[in-house]
């Protein structure tokens, strides 16, 4: 990947453990007496259960435990949600249980599990199950509620929830539009396929009445919260423990009913029990999918001036789990980066027959950004005008902010002209040659990108009855023993991305050390401060912040020692090279000031952090603040096959200040590689019946690297005035902007490959945009090359 070369970079830590492979991830966890989980699930999408006959895998053998619903139900409480109260959404709390009793609402729904003395035995176990159903009829198809005024009886059954957004005057704008364009918009279901599945490993001491979890998983104290809430435990009976993850993107997440049932039968048995999740039950989980039906009136130059979306978002079956909250997220970023005075969204959130959503990397924010630059794309088009020049119209300009969104959203800060301006010189934008070949076609996209960061989800204007919303903390604690050595206790935990390595950086920093001098402890509900884990790119820009706080502390101190010892003012006492100076004097070595110290007391300090946007009694507090960025695509579209080659990405991305830039270009890449999937292929299918048609990689198909060129990267820093250190967070930022640069890029191609054609050209509407999706949209004199 073509990234700046600073010398200053410090790599990412324990790199060599994760190449080699000597990192440990929970299923290298291996306690003597472990039994292992299977789970059986539904095969229907929707029914009554009329039994659930286990004596053959009761007898089957080496199995020691079978758990049905009934059993279940007499020693778990039903599920909480997670991310607060659904009311804070306008949705509606049902009560949920970890097992059900009474039917089943997708195929996939666990119905029993058990333990099992190897995994093998536990498969063929559960394969062993005999359950009987009655057939129930599957909700409404998503389509049917779109633009749909009044809902049927059968219809509101199914409402999770609705949203409505709006500023000014929307219809009547439309009505004065000089131009009044007409679309509808698909975002296909998608999930986050990271290299290692979910798992846990649940050990039951029942002379401590103690249980130990070590978990694959984002958010440790919001699953030892859960498991105690529904297993009826003490909070403090639950040690859980995160070691190395292999990838998250949202997957890994409070919510999971196996979470509860995997501890269960490590109760019931009184030995340690392992659920490692297999690659097609990984599958059932996704998001992402919705529809939008938009109008947007515009001048003659381009300018907007109304939008409106009526959007349908089919969620899955009901959940706790913070998955189906993307949902008002996608309604409540809207417009985006655009200045647009008149905006009406209308958002129905309405529960299928399929999984439920999972949260997945983006959170929502990907599908506005797909279709606000499809509707700047075809606004382009209609009035024969660069693309580029119509998002120079409507950008927000760097005046405006902090601007608040009609959902009440406030954006704190950027440079969004700046940005997109360098992307366009960066990549050459204008400089295509657009005919390689007589039958392929090259097209370029552009497409600009805000990503809401830092923890909200409700927004809007306090009322009678509305609830706040508040973003939590995150807290670090800050140690450093007698021999001069750091360590750093944080409450955010690290999905694979390194962000152990920024905060081992800002600690050594601060203490004048360097981060070989540093370990960083994450992940451990007994050692580390509560904290609310990996969601929301909170792990830098707010945990970064708890570290510094607490490092600045214990500097403070050292620096009142040095002063002691130097016969100095402690102002005057710089920490530096593993050691204390100060003008005229020789240093004095961290390992003699901390030896002092510790002689008299601990060297340590526990500090927490909460971004703060200025204060507004009448809105709600969330996202405090967003990231941005602009990327530029240059794909290939072979006409004769529909097979789409990208050639480029070009990317410049403003996440405020950048703490280490080698890992936010590694998250970017990633980011990037998912929304080029995302647009190409990526695509979870159900058949008629709700069965999963896309169960191993041979189905659901994700970027490969031969699949994607160099990405060229910039950054572009405008610090938020609302965080410590100015960061905005990096964690999501790229996932729609590639997905909606790339899905200009082909239609761009497309109409340039059937130049003249006029109606009989198709536009791109939907994603993913695969070979026969693609294929079908070129009218048949385009295989042959004509032009």
């Amino acid at each position: 990947m073509d990234t700046t070369t600073d010398p200053g970079r410090w790599p990412k830590r324990h790199a060599l453990e994760f190449a080699t492979g000597q990192a440990v991830f929970v299923d290298d966890i291996r306690p003597q007496g472990m039994l292992h989980m299977a789970v059986v699930r539904s095969m229907r999408a929707h029914a009554r259960i009329l039994s659930v006959d286990t004596s053959a895998a009761k007898a089957h053998p080496g199995v020691v435990r079978v758990l049905d619903a009934h059993e279940a139900a007499l020693h778990l409480d039903t599920l909480p949600y997670q991310f607060g109260e659904p009311e804070l959404l306008g949705a509606r709390r049902v009560d949920l249980p970890a097992l059900p009793t009474d039917r089943v609402r997708y195929i996939g729904e666990p119905i029993a599990v058990l333990a099992a003395e190897n995994p093998r035995a536990a498969r063929a176990a559960a394969a062993a199950v005999e359950i009987e159903y009655d057939e129930l009829p599957t909700a409404p198809e998503p389509r049917e509620y779109l633009g749909t005024p009044t809902l049927s009886v059968e219809q509101r059954k199914h409402v999770i929830t609705e949203n409505h957004f709006t500023s000014g005057d929307p219809d009547d704008a439309l009505c004065r539009a000089v131009h009044v364009l007409d679309a509808d918009f698909t975002v296909g279901r998608s999930t986050t396929a990271p290299l290692e599945t979910r798992g846990y490993v649940a050990s039951w001491d029942p002379c401590a009445k103690r249980l130990t979890v070590h978990a694959s998983h984002q958010q440790p104290f919001q699953l030892r919260s859960e498991l105690a809430d529904v297993l009826r435990l003490p909070v403090e009976a639950i040690h859980v423990v995160v070691p190395n993850v292999g990838g998250s993107f949202g997957l890994k997440m409070t919510g999971q009913v196996e979470e509860p049932l995997v501890c269960l039968l490590s109760i019931l048995c009184g030995r340690p029990v392992k659920w490692m999740e297999t690659r097609a039950e990984c599958f059932l989980g996704g998001g992402r999918e919705q529809i939008h039906r938009v109008r947007v009136g515009f001048d003659d130059t381009g300018r907007v001036n109304a939008f409106t979306d009526d959007m349908v978002v089919p969620v899955g079956a009901r959940s706790v789990s913070p998955g189906w909250r993307q949902a008002y997220v996608s309604a409540a970023s809207f417009p985006g980066p655009y200045d647009i005075a008149h905006v009406d969204i209308r958002s129905r959130v309405v529960a299928t027959h399929v999984p439920p959503w999972h949260s997945c990397r983006g959170f929502g924010k990907e599908a506005p950004v797909f279709v606000m630059e499809r509707v700047m794309d075809l606004i382009a088009r209609r009035l024969r005008l660069d693309p580029a020049d119509v998002r120079r119209r409507n950008l927000l300009p760097s005046s405006a902010f902090p601007h608040r969104l009609p959902s009440g959203y406030r954006i704190d800060s950027g440079d969004y002209h700046a940005v997109l301006d360098q992307a366009l010189d960066v990549a050459g934008y204008g400089k295509v040659d657009r005919h390689p070949t007589s039958t392929v076609r090259r097209g370029v996209g552009i497409s600009f990108e805000i990503t809401p960061e830092g923890g909200g989800h409700a927004s809007g204007r306090l009322a009678p009855g509305v609830t706040p919303t508040v973003a939590a903390p995150e807290a670090a604690t800050v140690r450093v023993d007698r021999d001069g050595h750091v360590t750093v206790f944080s409450g955010v935990t690290n999905p694979g991305g390194g962000n152990d390595t920024a905060l081992a950086r800002l600690a050594a920093e601060t203490l004048g050390t360097t981060t070989a001098n540093v370990t960083v402890i994450q992940g451990d509900t007994a050692l580390c401060p509560p904290g609310t884990g990996n969601a929301s790119s909170r792990g830098v820009a707010v945990g970064g912040p708890a570290v510094v706080l607490a490092a600045t502390d214990v500097a403070d101190t050292l620096r009142h020692t040095a002063a002691i010892v130097l016969g100095c003012a402690p102002q005057d006492v710089t920490l530096a090279d593993d050691a204390a100076h100060a003008p005229g004097r020789a240093p004095v070595q961290l390992r003699e000031l901390c030896a002092c110290v510790t002689d008299s007391g601990e060297l340590s300090s526990t500090r927490s952090y909460c971004p703060t946007p200025p204060d507004d009694p009448a809105y709600r507090y969330s996202y405090p603040y967003f990231s941005s960025g602009a990327y530029v695509a240059e794909v290939d579209v072979d006409t004769a096959t529909g097979v789409v080659t990208v050639r480029a990405v070009t990317a410049v991305h403003d996440c405020g200040r950048v703490i280490e830039p080698v890992l936010v270009e590694g998250q970017l890449q990633g980011a990037i590689a998912m929304g080029i999937g995302l647009a190409m292929f990526e695509d979870s299918r159900f058949d008629s019946d709700g069965s999963p048609s896309t169960r191993t990689f041979k189905e659901y198909l994700v970027a490969r690297a031969n699949d994607l060129p160099d990405f060229v990267i910039r950054h572009h820093e405008t610090p938020s005035p609302y965080t410590l250190l100015g960061a905005k967070g990096a964690g999501e930022a790229g996932v729609g902007g590639a997905l909606a640069a790339v899905a200009n890029a082909i239609d761009d191609a497309i109409h340039h490959a059937v130049h003249g054609a006029g109606d009989a050209v198709a536009t791109v509407t939907r994603v993913p945009l695969d070979p026969p999706t693609v294929l079908a949209m070129i009218p048949e004199h385009a295989s042959r090359g004509d032009t």
